[in-house]
């Protein structure tokens, strides 16, 4: 460039001080739509009043997600009551999660598991650092994760495995902060205290004798309570903070009890009788059975709930939403791309992730319908479930699966 074009860019005091503040609104979008969206949300908001009146419009989010789902309507059901940050935020979750599963940044850890019998039940633990394994040979396994500062090729964390955990199959985990709580086919729930080293065994909850085999657990947190379900079609409540015994105990359903799902306010359970049943907390009651299937073999397998959606895997590998904001209504039933039963859903603001027993994991868009975003092939035999957690921008993803063969755990991190 010479020095006559160089001078033309500054004829005046007035050109010298242009900003983004000068541009019409129009042109402004337009350079944010090259932009992340979390750069946007996050920086650019931030800078001054008149970028944030700018970027505060639900409907410039709308528009956005829009653009990366044209065929499809978000979220899959509509919350009932939005907050201020909730397109905002959703633009950006659903941005990062599209390139992380699109990307090529996924890398695979491989345990060669001690455990010589099928594994039926995993968690992972404080921001996915640890994996906790149980299995068919009554074994509990403690897994700490490599650092991610260490080689990609890494293939074993520390672990420790505690022999003869359960004297049955041990067949699903939950947590409640750093209490790990075992579910077994002996009849039996066992606590378990997270440390640096391990698994230290706190106590023992026995179910009477007419129970049955125990098929699955789950927890809140907030209120420190805790649920399983058996084979004799109960349910049993406990209050961590008291004794052995259940503070409650329950029979919705004329088949055995496969899946829990609970927070503060209900108790969601999946049967073998094809249908869900909602417990009401607060009431002390059954508050509603649906019945999500009608094929004559199909049932659910499992579950998703969150605050304004439920979602629901069946054998059929069809997934049916309900509202809970609206008595639970079953509204939508979709088919998925999967084989087989779906054995593993989640959901959430950037992407709905389903497992299956065809060996595959399939991360789809939140909308209605589902678009496909990425699919991963196991190789290794059936999936029976997924683990995840959001760590920043990292996500690990804990596949379990039921394999006589090739006894490995794979952790997928982005």
């Amino acid at each position: 460039m010479n020095d006559e074009n160089a001078s033309c860019s500054y004829d005046s005091e007035d050109d010298a001080q242009l900003s983004l503040l000068d541009l019409p609104v129009e042109i402004f979008l337009h350079i944010c739509s090259f932009l992340e969206a979390s750069t946007l949300v996050h920086g650019l908001s931030l800078v001054c009043k008149q970028f944030y009146l700018i970027l505060k419009d639900d409907s410039l989010w709308k528009a956005r997600i829009n653009h990366i789902w044209p065929d499809a309507s978000y979220p899959l059901l509509r919350p009932a009551r939005p907050d201020k940050l909730f397109w905002k935020l959703s633009c950006v979750a659903i941005e990062k999660q599209t390139a992380l599963w699109k990307g090529s940044l996924m890398e695979k850890l491989i345990i060669a598991n001690p455990q010589y019998s099928t594994v039926d039940a995993l968690l992972l633990m404080h921001n996915g650092t640890i994996c906790i394994a149980g299995a068919r040979d009554r074994t509990l396994l403690y897994w700490k994760l490599p650092s991610h500062e260490k080689s990609p090729s890494r293939e074993n964390g520390s672990t420790v495995c505690i022999d003869s955990a359960h004297n049955g199959w041990i067949w699903d985990l939950t947590a409640i902060y750093s209490t790990i709580y075992s579910c077994s086919w002996d009849q039996s729930v066992k606590s378990w205290v997270l440390i640096d080293t391990g698994l230290v065994k706190l106590k023992t909850y026995e179910m009477n004798t007419a129970s049955g085999a125990l098929l699955c657990v789950s927890s809140c947190p907030e209120q420190a309570l805790f649920a399983t379900g058996s084979y004799s079609k109960t349910i049993f409540v406990f209050d961590s903070r008291s004794g052995h015994k259940p503070i409650r105990q329950y029979r919705p359903h004329t088949g055995a009890v496969i899946k829990l799902a609970m927070n503060s306010e209900y108790i969601l359970s999946a049967s073998e009788d094809k249908t869900v049943s909602v417990w009401d907390q607060r009431a002390g009651r059954t508050m509603k059975s649906i019945t999500v299937i009608s094929f004559r073999k199909a049932f659910p397998m499992c579950m998703s709930m969150q605050r304004d959606c439920v979602c629901v895997g069946d054998s059929t590998a069809k997934l049916h939403v309900l509202n809970p904001k609206n008595d639970f209504e079953l509204v939508k039933s979709y088919s998925t791309k999967h084989t087989k039963g779906i054995t593993g859903v989640h959901l959430a603001h950037g992407c709905l992730i389903t497992s299956s027993k065809d060996g595959t994991v399939r991360i789809s868009s939140p909308t209605d319908p589902p678009k496909p975003i990425a699919t991963f092939l196991s190789g290794f035999g059936e999936i029976a479930s997924v683990s995840i957690i959001y760590v920043y921008r990292k996500i690990s993803v804990l596949l379990k699966y039921l394999n006589y063969t090739a006894k490995k755990h794979f952790v997928f991190v982005l």
